[in-house]
């Protein structure tokens, strides 16, 4: 491993931190205990309550602390049986704290509402109120608190166990290839991703049927893990009385649901210039049968050959400290505390991410780096949801916990000071700039082609598992079909990818359901706050930090709203960030135009 994470532990096996777990375990049944005497008291005062929730916060803190420290053992080792069994072990502590909290909502729920307006005044709580509401409006939607008991202790076998196994499967599974250059390979299929960014189409043709083929032979277990994780949330949802299946997202991601068709609305309303862009960059490419191991591939051009990590770390750096210094200097904080772990390996779970500990305030960035452009990016994506959370270190646990829609708006506009501090520098010449718009363009395909396919997907196999399980080729019939509906006839006859369902961990994530609009929210209001910054607004930066650390005690349209007064309900909000995506792609164009064209 390339990070240091002696901050939450000296050691897996010390003694602190069998301390600290049972300490966690021991805080935890106490706070469940206090919270069962309450529920049955009716004459329980509001210092009580408040006492309750002030140390639940401080559990939270613990919990996210234990919690992050074995997410980063269990993906960068795993192949590890302790951390494994660990992890699935931490499994019955989370059910524990569901269960605690299910107690608490509860409590708050029941109070009448000149008791609870009382409540949210209490001077402790300041800075906990939209939590608090939040949990109050929950509360309407709960079964009865033994079943909620219930189903909190059966997840930890069963949705959560059905997660664990795709994630670990994952971990472990490796792939065969033909590469063009270096003959038969076998590889871990973390390393996938950043091979379908490669250059050569012999060789994303061959990492693509070669990865397929592993997840056909697998396909039973993909299929019934999701087949389990959908069918328990329908289950749980009818016998919460949630009338939607989108209704879970929605909460999580604290947006309406005219906000979600809104946006929607505007990406298929514009999706022809999303196709546009695909078809003139297979065109470049000399492609006349695009398909989808073709969809980030890059443009052949001298020096794109991607950079070393050192080059990476120092290329971030720069155009961080160049563009927004306060990113910049973080970021380079990051880089002497080793806090990324970044090398390929055997065992080392697919995908990327940034998770932190509510205790130490501190980040650390999960990644696999395989010198394409696109790890670089990233790497600037993480650091830009690592930036996030240190914007928010001051603020309250309860206050400090944010949707993933604001949170991809964080990391996309992070790439985005990457793309403009290099565009902007004379230190760079015009072939690493063709490179990073490439990039830009790559960002257009993916969240206005590609995630918008993840989510006509996800939407189709919710509506059709509310009927019962599905076969493989039924789930493998709507990827594809949802894949025509976006691409339509950019993509090539026999261009889909029919087992993209399985190769994508965001289906499989047992605390977040449609883990795939958010990307596009975020890369599209990013783009709002890029276009102040690139107009000179005086306040840009600042109005884009208030905006973060506003994420955890307000709803979007109110974060939104009160910071560059705009409203995400609206399509037009959306469409003309869309439109305003043009102009980078004239500039792409016209740039390839002054350079020699391309081989294919």
């Amino acid at each position: 491993m390339d990070w240091d994470l002696t901050s939450y532990f000296s050691d897996f096996k010390s003694p602190t931190y069998t301390a600290y777990k049972n300490e966690l375990e021991d805080k935890i049944a106490s706070l469940d205990g206090r919270a069962e005497s309450l529920l049955s008291n009716e004459q329980a005062v509001l210092k009580e309550w408040e006492a309750l929730l002030i140390d639940y916060e401080l559990m939270q803190a613990s919990f996210s602390h234990l919690s992050s420290y074995i997410s980063c053992l269990a993906s960068a080792d795993a192949e590890n049986e302790a951390y494994i069994k660990e992890e699935a072990a931490f499994a019955g502590t989370q059910a524990s704290v569901a269960k605690l909290a299910d107690k608490i909502m509860r409590g708050i729920g029941a109070m009448d509402d000149t008791t609870f307006n009382e409540f949210l005044e209490r001077e402790r709580l300041d800075g906990a109120q939209f939590w608090i509401k939040e949990i109050r409006d929950e509360a309407k939607k709960r079964m009865p608190e033994e079943l909620e008991g219930l189903a909190a202790d059966l997840g930890v076998n069963g949705i959560s166990a059905w997660s664990r196994v795709y994630f670990s499967t994952m971990g472990n599974l490796k792939f065969r290839y033909s590469d063009p250059e270096t003959g038969e390979q076998i590889l871990p299929v973390s390393q996938r991703n950043s091979l379908l960014n490669s250059p050569n189409r012999d060789r994303r043709k061959a990492v693509f049927s070669g990865a397929n083929a592993v997840f056909e032979e697998h396909q039973q277990t993909f299929t019934a893990a999701l087949n389990a994780i959908s069918g328990t949330r329908h289950t749980l949802n009818a016998r919460r009385g949630v009338e939607s299946f989108m209704r879970p997202s929605l909460k999580q991601m604290r947006i309406r649901k005219t906000t979600l068709e809104a946006l929607m609305q505007a990406i298929e309303n514009r999706v022809e210039f999303g196709r546009e862009v695909f078809r003139y960059r297979a065109k470049v490419l000399g492609m006349e049968d695009p398909g989808y191991a073709d969809l980030h591939a890059p443009l052949q051009l001298e020096g794109n050959s991607g950079p070393t990590w050192d080059e990476a770390v120092s290329l971030v750096s720069t155009a961080f400290n160049s563009a927004y210094p306060a990113l910049g200097s973080f970021f380079d904080e990051m880089i002497d505390k080793d806090w990324i772990d970044h090398t390929p390996r055997d065992g080392k779970r697919p995908g990327g991410f940034c998770t932190g500990s509510l205790a130490t305030r501190e980040s650390r960035i999960f990644m696999t780096y395989k010198d394409t452009l696109s790890d670089v990016l990233t790497l600037a994506h993480e650091a830009g949801h690592a930036w996030h959370s240190r914007l928010l270190k001051n603020q309250r646990v309860f206050a400090a916990r944010y949707p993933m829609t604001i949170a991809e708006s964080a990391s996309t506009f992070a790439e985005r000071i990457l793309t403009e501090g290099i565009l902007s520098s004379d230190e760079y010449d015009d072939s690493i700039k063709l490179i990073l718009l490439d990039a830009e363009v790559d960002h257009m395909l993916s969240f206005l082609l590609d995630l918008p396919v993840r989510f006509r997907f996800e939407e189709a196999f919710y509506s059709h598992r509310a009927g019962g399980n599905l076969s493989t080729t039924e789930i493998c019939d709507l990827m594809t079909s949802s894949q025509r509906r976006i691409f339509g006839d950019a993509l090539a006859p026999g261009g889909e990818d029919p087992w993209f369902w399985a190769s994508k961990l965001h289906f499989y994530i047992e605390s977040v359901q449609f883990y795939n609009y958010p990307y596009t929210f975020g890369y599209l209001l990013s783009t709002a706050f890029m276009n102040r910054f690139r107009d000179g607004a005086n306040d840009a930066l600042n109005a884009f930090e208030r905006f973060l650390v506003s994420s955890g005690k307000k709803s979007c349209e109110e974060v939104v709203q009160q910071t560059i007064g705009e409203d995400i309900s609206d399509p037009n909000f959306w469409a003309n960030l869309i439109d305003g995506l043009d102009r980078p792609f004239q500039m792409y164009k016209t740039m390839l135009d002054q350079q020699t064209e391309p081989n294919a």
